[in-house]
């Protein structure tokens, strides 16, 4: 495909995008399905702070290449019940089950900014359920002081306030909240972005999709976003896994431009995970590349 031929990355009319699901120790998962139903089993893990509604602005791209694509909310946003043992690596066993429930089983997995290491935590514990995976822009261990090469000044603030005064992380989470929801200080995040991502975020239906899909994340208040500050805030080594031991191929996209998760994450995990391709695309950013690169990630025309 042409490479920035991503179709039209809005979406439409999901197929259903209030759904649950109930896992066997009583907790429901929350998912949406969009793209073509009867196609090829695709679930998207969002960013964070996010929720399953991400996944529909690649609803027109899912259709044309004959994907389902399913959104699924992870513990404690969302439509999703929280999980107090929940760890990084738990999120594969919630996932397995989940698609025994949907009566999937094997389906790809592609994840986006924070939404990488979950990703990660799949092709190691649940490798013989995927037909493929992809971490786009993801958020890598960022304990690992490499992680910090070309973060922002304000990044490094948070992850040091979160790593000694973890008790922080729902008052950031209220923070985060209430600036994505004050035009004046939503107007001040976007002029932080690069030019390329600034461009679809002055999209007035794009904006509306990205802060839908953020606000739901906060559907039932801040504690499970505050919890998976916490957990991402780990060094890969407290994931419950380590990165060196997936054995599954990872497929590893990233800009160059990345002003969330600058590309030393991509070099994180393209380093440590043994069968891991690297892609760097010049002058795309955290939200252009999927935007434009969405097809062409999960291996659509």
């Amino acid at each position: 495909m042409n490479s920035n031929d991503g179709g039209d990355a809005m979406g439409n009319t999901a197929l259903k995008e209030e759904c649950t699901i109930q896992l066997k120790d009583g907790r429901l998962i929350g998912y949406a399905e969009y793209g073509d139903p009867l196609g090829t089993p695709i679930f998207y893990f969002h960013g964070f702070p996010g929720s399953r509604l991400e996944a529909g602005r690649y609803h027109d791209v899912a259709i044309k290449n004959h994907f389902r694509l399913i959104g699924i909310d992870r513990p404690g946003m969302g439509l999703s019940s929280i999980d107090p043992e929940r760890t990084v690596l738990s999120w594969a066993n919630d996932v397995a089950e989940f698609a025994d429930c949907l009566g999937i089983k094997t389906f790809s997995i592609i994840g986006h900014s924070g939404g990488g290491p979950l990703v990660a935590a799949c092709a190691y514990a649940i490798p013989e359920r995927l037909n493929g995976a992809a971490i786009v822009s993801g958020m890598g261990p960022l304990a690992m002081p490499e992680s910090r090469i070309g973060m922002a000044f304000n990044q490094k603030i948070s992850i040091f306030l979160i790593h000694w005064m973890p008790w922080l992380a729902p008052s950031m989470m209220k923070l985060t909240r209430n600036m994505v929801n004050n035009p004046k200080m939503l107007e001040k995040m976007i002029k932080q972005l690069p030019e390329v991502d600034q461009v679809l975020m002055r999209d007035p239906e794009l904006l509306k999709s990205f802060l839908g899909g953020v606000n739901e994340a906060f559907r039932n208040g801040v504690e499970g976003p505050a919890q998976e500050m916490k957990l991402l805030d780990n060094s890969s080594k407290s994931w419950g896994f380590e990165l060196e031991n997936i054995q599954y191929p990872v497929a590893i996209w990233h800009g160059t431009v990345d002003a969330q998760a600058p590309v030393s994450h991509a070099r994180i995990y393209a380093r440590l995970i043994p069968n891991a391709t690297l892609r760097i695309i010049e002058n795309e950013g955290h939200l252009s590349l999927i935007h434009h690169y969405f097809s062409e990630i999960l291996g659509g025309n």
